[in-house]
């Protein structure tokens, strides 16, 4: 076994699709964990065909290897959280069960990946039944946003009260905790029931175009900020001003819809990095 002298970085695991653009999935996730000083490690789950513009196409990794790969990077035994992002089908769903149950002890958050900004679907029918049957009750936190909110309960999520009783709702199908993310509303409210309490979190409107990836990077920091061994609410808190910041710091990569800036802190001063208020210390 290695031994090293320099201190460790916590390992988080996602599991989700790839896309090539880089503003969302796998790829949005291992930028969010390098920025919060953690180290990442990742399973794709699907292979996606997108640009700034949108999604063309998809398809599932086949079950079998994706087990085989998450099974894999688990047992190096240093994976201190999982990130859940796109997984298309009810078969890879089930593969994410199952590596859910044996690893109970680690927080899972689950952002669930329903469609395309664009609208194309990116998880069948029964893919979906199995996810609201299956999946709510294995993570310690489910991210979605209002449209996605909607789908999962069958409630109306068009405003703060609506947002409150879809929480409300995910945690009566099994989720230990929701957050409800607002980024659709005038002003950006996101709505967290830990199963006792609402808190709601108000931010600020900020270039709305700027916001391919802001799911999966909101779920991909609370993930980074649990392992860290920070509590739920305040890893929300902190993941929530990391995306405002994120979207407050992007450029165009190409005609689209502009991808959050994941690592806006290393394009600061040379001392940013290194600076206390800027990323979190690591657990050794």
């Amino acid at each position: 076994m290695n031994q090293h002298s320099n201190p460790s970085f916590p390992v988080v695991l996602t599991i989700g699709g790839f896309d090539p653009s880089s503003g969302a999935g796998i790829t949005a996730d291992l930028k969010t964990f390098a920025a919060h000083n953690c180290y990442g490690v990742a399973a794709i789950s699907a292979l996606t065909v997108q640009n700034t513009q949108g999604v063309s196409a998809w398809h599932c990794v086949e079950p079998g290897l994706l087990k085989q790969s998450i099974e894999s990077l688990l047992a190096d035994e240093r994976i201190k959280a999982i990130k859940v992002g796109m997984l298309g089908n009810q078969a890879v769903s089930a593969v994410v069960r199952e590596v859910l149950e044996a690893n109970s002890s680690l927080p899972a958050v689950l952002d669930p990946v329903l469609r395309a900004t664009s609208g194309m679907a990116l998880l069948d029918a029964d893919g979906l039944a199995f996810l609201k049957e299956h999946l709510l009750g294995r993570v310690r936190l489910v991210t979605p946003n209002l449209i996605e909110a909607a789908e999962l309960t069958g409630l109306k999520v068009e405003n703060v009260e609506g947002m409150k009783a879809a929480a409300r709702k995910l945690v009566e199908m099994g989720a230990k905790a929701a957050v409800v993310t607002g980024g659709h509303l005038d002003k950006p409210i996101d709505v967290l029931f830990d199963g006792a309490e609402f808190e709601t979190f108000v931010g600020d409107r900020i270039k709305p175009d700027n916001t391919h990836g802001t799911g999966c990077t909101f779920a991909s920091a609370i993930a980074a900020n649990l392992a860290l061994g920070r509590q739920l609410r305040d890893a929300v808190v902190l993941s929530k001003a990391y995306v405002s910041e994120a979207i407050r710091k992007a450029y165009a990569v190409g005609p689209g819809r502009m991808p959050l800036n994941h690592l806006y802190r290393m394009q600061q001063n040379p001392r940013a990095a290194d600076h206390a208020s800027a990323l979190p210390e690591p657990v050794h």
